[in-house]
């Protein structure tokens, strides 16, 4: 199960464009950069409850984003079905677990 801090990390890399570039910076340095919130009022010039009301925003932005669009959950799901098919693959001969595993590693969603 991802954690919330996780989640919007996740989010944010797929969802991240569409935010406002002031937010996403707020974003970037909080969870990606881990910086406290004084520390991200720092480097944006901004005071720190500024940061904070940008991260509420950009939080509740990202998860409109996913209720709407559903990357993530699809994300998730696709993960989850390559372990599956994956799992399947102990009862095939070694040359068809490379060309088969090598086939699922390449996806990109």
């Amino acid at each position: 199960m991802d954690t919330d801090k996780t989640r919007i990390c996740v989010l944010f890399d797929i969802y991240g464009d569409l935010l406002p570039q002031s937010v996403a910076f707020c974003i970037d340095l909080y969870y990606n950069d881990d910086l406290s919130l004084s520390e991200a009022a720092e480097n944006t010039g901004i005071s720190r409850q500024g940061v904070r009301a940008a991260l509420v925003r950009g939080t509740e932005l990202l998860n409109d984003y996913e209720q709407k669009l559903g990357l993530y959950e699809k994300y998730k799901e696709n993960k989850e079905i390559i372990s599956k098919i994956k799992a399947e693959l102990s009862c095939a001969d070694e040359e068809t677990k490379k060309r088969v595993s090598a086939l699922l590693d390449s996806l990109s969603f």
